[in-house]
């Protein structure tokens, strides 16, 4: 004698539906940002952001005599190189500024590994890298005189 289930199954739990939806909603941010990474930055734009923002790191050094944040440094930058990081796409799941956040960090890593830039987990530690300095040497080398928080001594 068999006996079979003529009950239908329970309804999931609300916590159950809760975070299937917030799955969802991970598994679709992930989807877009991997998707915004692999096309932003290309390859071309790496050199003409690194000596935007090598630039305006540059700039507020001596103005301010610190480093830079990362919000201050790329308030030197042409906008609409940055306009990714503005540009929140439908169906983005979470609130702008982590779109932002997320794209920045991308932004930072190429910019890291392509030695544009070095930096730490310490604020106001956005530096230079070896590429940054060594274009600056060459296309601005007035603006290569030591700031207190550099070691690189002044050119010629």
């Amino acid at each position: 004698m068999s006996t079979v289930n003529t009950k239908p199954d329970p309804a999931p739990a609300p916590d159950a539906e809760m975070a299937a939806a917030r799955a969802a909603s991970q598994a679709l941010a992930a989807e877009q940002l991997r998707h915004a990474a692999g096309r932003w930055p290309m390859a071309d734009e790496i050199p003409i952001l690194g000596q935007q923002l090598v630039r305006s790191i540059d700039r507020y050094e001596r103005l301010h005599r610190q480093p830079p944040t990362w919000a201050d440094a790329f308030a030197g930058v042409d906008p609409s190189l940055l306009a990714p990081l503005q540009a929140v796409p439908d169906g983005w799941p979470y609130k702008p500024a982590l779109w932002r956040r997320e794209l920045r960090q991308h932004l930072m890593t190429e910019l890291r590994k392509t030695r544009w830039v070095t930096y730490t987990r310490t604020p106001r530690s956005l530096q230079p890298g070896d590429q940054g300095r060594g274009w600056l040497r060459t296309t601005h080398p007035i603006a290569m005189i030591p700031t207190p928080h550099t070691a690189e001594p002044a050119f010629g």
